[in-house]
C-alpha cells in the first residue's frame, strides 16, 4: 500500500446527500398538500418556492456559520421569505457557543424599535430545550438609543458595561430591526467578533460540515410543521375576526393577531378596529406560505407611521384587488384567499379587530367621510418610494 493511498471518507456522502432529500420531499409534500384550492396551482408552485426558501435560510445559518468566526447573517430578505416575517424587520442571526466571549459593535441606526435576543439551543430544532436566555431592547434600554454607538459584551460570565449573557452551550443571536418610517429611519451597521479571534481561520471541519447538513435537515421539518400548525390557525379563525395569538419564539413583547379573507374580483374587506394604543404595530397580508406578498412593491402592509386614523378614532383598512384610492390600501394580490396578521408591541389595550365583506362598488357606504384619499400618481408614488426604501434599509442580501 502506498502512502497517497485513499483513506475511506469519515462521513456517508451518500446518505447525507439521501437524508437531504427525504427531507426536502417532505418538506414540499407539507407545503404543497392539502391547503384550499382558491388560488390554484399557484399555492402549490408558490409552495415550491418556499421550500427552497427555507432550505437557502436554513443552508445559511447552518452550512455558512461558524460559533468560532460568527457573521450577523441577514435570515431574511425581500427574496429569503418565510415563517411570517414582519414587513418592517429587517432580522439579522448568528450562531455562538457558551464557551467564547464575543463583542458586537458598530451603529445602531435609527428604526424604531431594536431588540436582540440570545436563545439557548437552536432554532434548528426549536422544539427540543429552546428558550429565552437574555434580552436587550431599545424600548427598555438608553444604550440602545437611536443613533448611539454599540459595544456590547456576548459572554455566559458576567460583564461589567453593556451585556448579554450566553447559557454554557450551543446558543444564537437574532437581531431585529423595526422601522417605523420607511424614509427616515437608518439601518443598524454592526460586526460581531469572537474576543481572542485569530485571522485567517482555520479550515472547516468535515464533521462539521456534516453536522450543517443535519441540522439543515431538522430546520426544514421543525419549521414546515410549525407552517402547517399557524396557517390552519389562520384558516380556522372566524373569518369576521381577527383572534389573538402567543408565538413565544417571536419578538419579544408583540401581541399577534392572526386571521384570514376572502376576497374575489369586484369586492372589498374592511379591517375595522379602535386605534391601537401600542408603542409600535402594523398589520399586513400574507399568501398561504405565510410569506409577505411583494410587499416592497405592492402595499400589502401598513404600520402605525403609515396608515390613516380616521376622524372616529378609528383604524380601517380595506383590502381589494383594484386600488379603491383611499390611503389605506391593503392589496390583496391576486389572491382570493389570503392571510392577515398584525403585531402590537407592548399594546395598552386588548386588541380587538372586525372583518366584513362588502361589494367593491359599494365601498364609499362603508367609510367614513373623512377617509383619506390618493389620486392614482400619488399611488405611484408611494410604491416607488416603498420599493426604493426597501433597498435604502437594506432589506435585501446587501
Amino acid at each position: 500500500m502506498t502512502s497517497d493511498a485513499v483513506q475511506k471518507p469519515s462521513v456517508n456522502w451518500d446518505q447525507q446527500f439521501s437524508n437531504l432529500s427525504s427531507a426536502l420531499k417532505a418538506a414540499a409534500e407539507i407545503h404543497c398538500s392539502g391547503w384550499p384550492q382558491d388560488n390554484g396551482e399557484l399555492n402549490i408552485a408558490e409552495g415550491v418556492r418556499q421550500t427552497l426558501r427555507l432550505a437557502f435560510a436554513g443552508y445559511l445559518c447552518f452550512l455558512e456559520s461558524n460559533p468560532d468566526y460568527p457573521e450577523l447573517l441577514k435570515q431574511e430578505s425581500l427574496v429569503r421569505d418565510f415563517m411570517c416575517p414582519s414587513a418592517d424587520a429587517v432580522y439579522h442571526y448568528a450562531r455562538l457557543h457558551g464557551r467564547n466571549s464575543y463583542r458586537i459593535r458598530g451603529s445602531r441606526g435609527s428604526a424604531h424599535l431594536f431588540q436582540m435576543t440570545i436563545w439557548n439551543g437552536s432554532c434548528s430544532d426549536f422544539r427540543n430545550d429552546y428558550y429565552l436566555v437574555d434580552k436587550m431592547e431599545s424600548d427598555e434600554s438608553d444604550y440602545l438609543a437611536e443613533g448611539g454607538e454599540i459595544d456590547i459584551v456576548l459572554s455566559a460570565a458576567p460583564h461589567d458595561g453593556p451585556w448579554l449573557r450566553l447559557p454554557e452551550g450551543d446558543c444564537e443571536i437574532f437581531i431585529r430591526q423595526y422601522y417605523g418610517d420607511w424614509d427616515t429611519e437608518e439601518p443598524a451597521r454592526l460586526t460581531i467578533e469572537r474576543e481572542g479571534a485569530v485571522y485567517p481561520p482555520p479550515l472547516p471541519k468535515v464533521e462539521d460540515i456534516a453536522e450543517g447538513m443535519g441540522m439543515l435537515n431538522s430546520w426544514l421539518e421543525a419549521n414546515s410543521d410549525l407552517f402547517a400548525q399557524s396557517v390552519r390557525f389562520h384558516l380556522d379563525a372566524d373569518p369576521e375576526r381577527l383572534p389573538v395569538l402567543a408565538i413565544p419564539e417571536a419578538m419579544q413583547g408583540v401581541t399577534y393577531m392572526n386571521g384570514h379573507y376572502h376576497c374575489r374580483p369586484g369586492e372589498a374587506v374592511i379591517l375595522e378596529m379602535p386605534a391601537p394604543t401600542a408603542h409600535y404595530w402594523c398589520f399586513q397580508l400574507l399568501n398561504l406560505q405565510w410569506e409577505r406578498m411583494d410587499v416592497h412593491m405592492r402595499q400589502s402592509s401598513l404600520n402605525f407611521r403609515q396608515a390613516k386614523i380616521d376622524g372616529d378614532g378609528k383604524l380601517r383598512l380595506v383590502i381589494s384587488h383594484t386600488d379603491p384610492g383611499v390611503a389605506n390600501w391593503l392589496d390583496a394580490g391576486g389572491r382570493t384567499l389570503g392571510l392577515i396578521t398584525g403585531r402590537l408591541f407592548k399594546a395598552e389595550h386588548p386588541a380587538d379587530a372586525s372583518l366584513k365583506k362588502v361589494p367593491f362598488d359599494d365601498l364609499p357606504q362603508h367609510l367614513p367621510q373623512d377617509t383619506a384619499r390618493v389620486s392614482n400618481s400619488e399611488r405611484q408614488g408611494i410604491l416607488r418610494s416603498r420599493w426604493a426604501s426597501a433597498y435604502r434599509r437594506l432589506c435585501g442580501d446587501q
